[in-house]
């Protein structure tokens, strides 16, 4: 078996490169992702609180829906006008009318409109409201709860971009909610208007009064001017400005027409002479044109042929003969054309000075009618002057009376139109219609949405408390949150250690589940060596009471089981623990004995109960037994305090603790320091420079991420892995994280276990009261 062990410990030898990627490094912390598969890992885990809930939520919800009275509602829709002054919509031209379609929302949900609401219909009296109010009541209070139960069946919603709102009300009679639906936006319109309008009436009526009497004084100023214009004759626009401005008119039209009259008769003695100068020389007509077009032709043909042929040739002859007659026939025609033209000039001269006469003679006439008119008006004009003063005077009174009118009456009409369409109305514009079909209660509705709903939330509770938790369970989480391997988990044992090594289930059941893991921890342990020889291991936790002792102990007996000789160096001296006891129960010399120099190294290794050998195996004999044990010691020394140490700084020197763990590894093949518990002292990093490797204890579902990141930055790195102690494996496997141990059940055939099913709520609570009493009596494992 020790030749077994040997290859085991060459091939862990061999892995040790590959192990010490595995030290602390913050940085190699990856970021997990929640696949489908741990969804439905955590939903498993979690079942029972998710149906909880989904029973809390669904079966009260269901038990109300069938319990619950139908209920009916109708609503109606209510458009928001701003209309000004003339009756223009301007919510139609303007996008602010969202503030107001707001304000109407608030409007309706008033206690004062759902007042004005109960007045209106009478509710206080309709049998169908007094159920909806339930209880009687009397006065006030009776009023006050009407309103609340108003308020209750009232909805009010309003949709972005719009100018409608919906008035809903659900009650259990469908007409009594129509008749509300349709009330509500009559009432709201006469509480927002009715201060309003009565100050509006009463304005009314003091300008009707005032209208009348400025309707009075502008009749009799306007008649007294009339009377005034027809005693003196003069008409509208005949006053002294009105005269002087129509003599000066009248005078520019003499002058300008006194000036035409010279100017035409100028132009008709210009107009004659010129007539006489017009020439005709170049008059010309049809025949002239068409016989200097030959005459043309001719004297080129004559060129032409007199340098061809010379003077001589007939055809030149021929062409001489002809130019003189056309040139003939052309002088004769042109003679005409000059007297037709002649004639033609003398007759227009003749019209041109007639023309200029007649209309020299007309401006000449016109000239004087003008002098006489105006001399007539100017008559006039003196004669009215005295009564200028007089018709200016009525003229004013006249105006005044007429504008106070007219603005006592536009103020009127403005009050009108504001009393009957200015400012922000409600108009209904789809009125409620009874609707027989019930909102509710929907059962089937109601509890398929509560079911889904409170699903929902169960599986965010456990989401939420996946998130919130973070104890350490798995090696993944481990892996995970700070990079390193998990050597083992070592399963619970409900009664604990037993304080007699020979006892413990490693050594007395080698088949159970406990021995398997403990073996399996040890192997990987092994596993970590870089070199050959004796190894030394300090175990240590975060916190105290997370197991460090009894994976130290197991550690140990499991290497005794492997036929290893192995020395439990216990360094945590301050607190009461089961190696204490376990060295209690021991007649050999303790740690403080060796330390002190009470007793030596020898004593302790020469003492025969120090080093028990393993029992004999049935079914072998003797000879047997050592041909396979030949190199086997097989033996445990247990080096503790038998109580605890006040002053353990005091032996612990660094040079005396050193000498004796040298000199233990020198005869032992496996060296376990029980360190002190991490977070609790500085202890635990000093003695990291004892051992070859650290390794940290983990309380399975109680040490936190935080407390094992705190626990690896003390050690500043030293450590070469993580073991699990106190591993609930029902539950472990219960909550499914997917790694071995969640079938370990289907393997349980290895083991000589009897596996139980899940423990219950009560065996829970009591294993968890067990923990605390173990806490408070100051127990350290």
């Amino acid at each position: 078996m020790a030749n077994l062990v040997e290859v085991n410990d060459t091939a862990g030898a061999l892995s040790a490169e590959r192990r010490l990627e595995w030290n602390y490094r913050p940085e190699t912390v990856a970021h997990h992702t929640l696949s489908m598969r741990d969804f439905v890992r955590l939903v498993e885990r979690h079942k029972r609180m998710i149906l909880i809930v989904i029973a809390l939520i669904t079966l009260p919800v269901l038990a109300y829906q069938l319990l619950s009275p139908n209920r009916y509602s109708s609503t109606s829709q209510v458009q928001v006008q701003l209309i000004d002054e003339v009756g223009t919509n301007q919510a139609d031209i303007s996008n602010r009318n969202e503030v107001r379609v707001s304000n109407a929302v608030r409007l309706h949900r008033s206690r004062s409109s759902a007042e004005a609401v109960v007045n209106d219909l009478d509710l206080l009296d309709d049998p169908d409201f007094l159920k909806e109010m339930g209880a009687p009541a009397d006065g006030s209070v009776k009023m006050h709860r009407a309103i609340n139960t108003l308020l209750g069946m009232l909805s009010v919603t309003s949709e972005p971009a719009s100018d409608l709102i919906q008035v809903t009300i659900t009650s259990g009679s469908p007409e009594l909610s129509a008749r509300i639906a349709n009330q509500y936006p009559l009432s709201v319109s006469k509480v927002r208007t009715r201060r309003g309008t009565e100050q509006r009436e009463q304005l009314l009526q003091s300008l009707l009064t005032e209208r009348d009497e400025r309707e009075e004084a502008a009749r009799s100023a306007s008649s007294a001017l009339a009377e005034f214009r027809r005693d003196a004759g003069m008409p509208f626009g005949l006053g002294t400005n009105e005269n002087l401005s129509y003599m000066n008119q009248i005078a520019a039209e003499a002058a300008s027409a006194s000036a035409n009259s010279a100017g035409s008769s100028s132009r008709s003695a210009v107009i004659a002479g010129a007539a006489g100068l017009r020439s005709t020389a170049q008059a010309t007509s049809a025949a002239v044109q068409q016989l200097e077009k030959q005459q043309a032709t001719l004297l080129a043909e004559k060129a032409r042929l007199g340098a061809t042929f010379g003077s001589g040739h007939p055809d030149m002859a021929r062409v001489t003969s002809e130019l003189s007659s056309v040139e003939s026939a052309l002088a004769s025609q042109r003679a005409d054309a000059r007297a037709a033209a002649q004639a033609v000039a003398n007759a227009e001269a003749a019209q041109m000075r007639e023309m200029a006469r007649s209309q020299a003679a007309q401006d000449a006439a016109r000239a004087g009618r003008l002098q006489g008119a105006l001399a007539s008006v100017q008559s006039k004009a003196f004669e009215n002057n005295s009564n200028s003063v007089r018709l200016a005077e009525l003229e004013r009174d006249d105006a005044l009376a007429n504008s106070a009118f007219s603005s006592i009456v536009e103020r009127i009409e403005q009050i009108r139109a504001q009393m009957q369409l200015e400012g922000v109305n409600t108009t209904v514009v789809s009125p409620a219609v009874a609707d027989y079909d019930r909102i509710s209660p929907a059962p089937a509705k109601m509890t398929v949405m509560a079911m889904l709903g409170s699903a929902v939330l169960g599986i965010m509770m456990a989401l939420g408390i996946e998130l919130a938790d973070g104890r350490l369970r798995t090696s993944a989480h481990v892996s995970r949150h700070f990079g390193l391997p998990t050597l083992g988990m070592l399963p619970r044992i409900e009664a604990g250690l037993s304080e007699k090594i020979a006892e413990s289930p490693v050594i007395q059941d080698p088949h159970s589940l406990f021995a398997e893991a403990a073996r399996s921890i040890y192997s990987e342990m092994r596993g970590l060596r870089t070199h050959a020889g004796s190894q030394s291991v300090l175990i240590t936790s975060p916190l105290p009471n997370d197991g460090k002792s009894t994976v130290s102990l197991t550690l140990a007996a499991a290497a005794k089981v492997m036929g290893q000789s192995v020395v439990l160096v216990d360094l945590d001296l301050r607190m009461k623990g089961l190696l204490k006891d376990v060295q209690a129960n021991l007649d050999t010399p303790d740690i403080v004995d060796v330390l002190s120099g009470r007793a030596s190294l020898d004593d302790l290794l020469q003492d025969p109960e120090a080093k028990p050998m393993l029992d004999t195996p049935d079914g072998l004999s003797p000879e047997d037994i050592d041909n396979a044990f030949a190199q086997d010691t097989g033996r445990i020394v247990i080096l503790s305090a038998k109580r605890p140490v006040e002053n353990p700084a005091a032996i612990l020197t660094a040079q005396r603790l050193r000498h004796l763990l040298a000199a233990l590894k020198q005869h032992f093949d496996l060296l376990i320091i029980n360190a002190p518990a991490a977070l609790a002292v500085r202890d635990a990093r000093a003695m990291c420079d004892f051992t070859d490797h650290t390794l940290v204890v983990s309380r399975w579902g109680r040490t936190t991420i935080e407390q094992m990141s705190a626990t690896l930055e003390t050690l500043s790195g030293r450590a070469d892995g993580v073991v699990f102690d106190h591993v609930d494996y029902a539950e472990h496997a219960r909550r499914q994280y997917g790694d071995a141990i969640q079938f370990y059940v289907a393997a349980s055939d290895y083991y000589s276990d009897n596996y139980e099913a899940s423990p219950t709520l009560r065996e829970r609570f009591m294993r968890l009261f067990r923990r605390k009493q173990a806490a408070r009596d100051g127990y350290s494992y």
